[in-house]
């Protein structure tokens, strides 16, 4: 891993971004050499559904500390049951997932009743707090995931209940409004930098973030994501990536560790704003576009493995242990 080799690699993944016309944020950390990758890394935007990490990372905290435990079953509850990903907005009122659950539907479908029901118990305050008191500082949660459907679409439209009066009845998509705190860059949103998600990536692949234990089971979780259509688009088969992504209209996010060998390991966030104005209203456009960003992601997460596949510890390596996945 040369140097120039890892100039080619940086002017590789520019090459892929400049052709999208879009703004993208990249920060890249291999673990075990500690090489870096920042591109427009420290530019601060929405985390949508990435904020789940810092959300994932909060509720163990507070496990460890003894406030709730896996095992722990919550009820299920209309209050509780958000628009958008999922799959708990369509099961019945009563139903009790237990914790392990609920993080586990948060992590790999970005189940938002699910986040909502760990954020309402942990907090959206002491997420924050718990991001600065890690050295984090641009890392910032401002509100739950109801709340950010709210400022969106306004609360008529985001409340889930209207989903189960008529679901045959033809229905206009409700306007929804780019200007407010959902989409903001700043501390009144659920929003970071680049550079921070990665250290936070970095700080569980070393056992940092609560303890070792905690960062095991947090990212066993990761490892089990459902949604692999950006970073891992074009990996190899069976390649380990534990990760999350994160989705609103022109915003298109991952963030995780992908597992390129034994012994060698890359934190990686990917942030994009893009164009949706620009084919709203056109189903066809909009598919293509997002087809197309989708796309430069897998070509990061590969032009990565393939960059870092066969990469050999040295006597300067940092040492990373992470939970053990059989590949094949």
């Amino acid at each position: 891993m040369s140097t120039t080799t890892l100039h080619s690699l940086t002017d590789q993944i520019q090459s892929f971004i400049d052709a999208t016309g879009a703004e993208f944020g990249v920060s890249v950390l291999h673990l075990e050499s500690g090489e870096e990758i920042n591109i427009n890394a420290d530019a601060s935007f929405p985390m949508a559904s990435v904020l789940k990490i810092p959300v994932l990372c909060a509720a163990f905290r507070q496990i460890e500390q003894g406030q709730f435990a896996l095992t722990d079953r919550w009820e299920l509850t209309v209050a509780e049951k958000n628009i958008g990903s999922g799959i708990l907005t369509w099961f019945d009122d009563g139903l009790r997932p237990t914790v392990r659950d609920l993080l586990t539907l948060m992590m790999i479908i970005s189940d938002n009743t699910a986040t909502d029901m760990i954020m309402h118990r942990v907090g959206v305050a002491e997420i924050d707090a718990f991001m600065k008191e890690l050295g984090l500082a641009h890392i910032h949660m401002a509100m739950d995931i109801h709340g950010i459907f709210d400022d969106i679409m306004g609360e008529e439209n985001s409340d889930p209940r209207r989903l189960f009066v008529d679901l045959n009845k033809k229905r206009q998509a409700p306007p929804t409004r780019r200007d407010g705190s959902a989409y903001s860059p700043g501390p009144d949103n659920n929003a970071s930098t680049p550079r921070d998600m990665t250290r936070l990536l970095r700080m569980m692949a070393r056992g940092e973030v609560v303890s070792t234990q905690a960062c095991g089971n947090m990212l066993y979780i990761m490892l089990q994501q459902q949604l692999n259509q950006r970073l891992p688009r074009f990996l190899p088969y069976g390649i380990p990536f534990a990760h999350k992504t994160g989705t609103l209209g022109g915003i298109r996010n991952n963030a995780g560790i992908l597992y390129a060998g034994d012994n060698s390991h890359v934190a990686v966030t990917v942030y994009c704003r893009w164009d949706m104005d620009a084919v709203s209203g056109d189903k066809v456009a909009e598919d293509k576009r997002t087809h197309e960003l989708d796309g430069v992601f897998g070509h990061i997460g590969l032009a990565l493995y393939e960059h870092y596949k066969d990469a050999q510890p040295s006597d300067q390596a940092q040492q990373v242990q992470l939970p053990y996945v059989a590949k094949g």
